[in-house]
């Protein structure tokens, strides 16, 4: 059986939890370095990389957009 303390820090509830608006701006710099790091792996010319990691991070943002309603949708019929 766990302990309390550590349920609290599985669960990210512990008492140096950041908020929920402070973790969103973490998605920020994760989207804009996947994407250009998946661009680089991908082209070498600096001009396709910026384009295709525009559309990649417009489909990131977007898919997490999603997955974020529909887990917002959910927890209203919780």
């Amino acid at each position: 059986m766990m302990n309390w303390l550590s349920a609290l820090l599985i669960f990210g509830a512990g008492p140096d939890a950041i908020s929920g608006w402070e973790q969103i701006l973490y998605l920020i710099p994760l989207v804009l370095c996947s994407s250009l790091v998946y661009g680089a792996t991908r082209h070498e010319d600096w001009t396709i990389i910026t384009k295709e990691s525009v559309k990649l991070a417009a489909w990131l943002l977007c898919f997490t957009g999603c997955v974020f309603v529909a887990v917002l949708l959910f927890s209203f019929f919780n």
